[in-house]
């Protein structure tokens, strides 16, 4: 079997980070792939929230991508507490 197994329901996706990243070992080294039991690589929960909450957003520096994390976690937690 091939190094690279992706799982047919997100290799696209896949191949978008890889294409944005510049290769899979940095998709890997983010944690966006992961590599389960089988060999078979697929796209993480972080990879789906970069494409998500980054890139759909054109979010396109560092400061900007912490911010908007920053933000989106103050928002989850504010949501909380105005639950209890």
């Amino acid at each position: 079997m091939s190094d690279n197994v992706f799982d047919i329901g997100s290799h696209r996706t896949v191949e978008t980070l890889i294409r944005e990243l510049g290769g899979l070992d940095e998709c890997r080294r983010l944690g966006f792939v992961f590599k389960d039991e089988n060999g078979v690589m697929s796209l993480s929960t972080a990879g789906l929230g970069y494409l998500l909450f980054v890139k759909g957003r054109g979010i396109t520096g560092v400061a900007e991508a912490f911010a908007a994390g920053y933000q989106c976690a103050a928002e989850f937690h504010e949501a909380k507490l105005d639950k209890v």
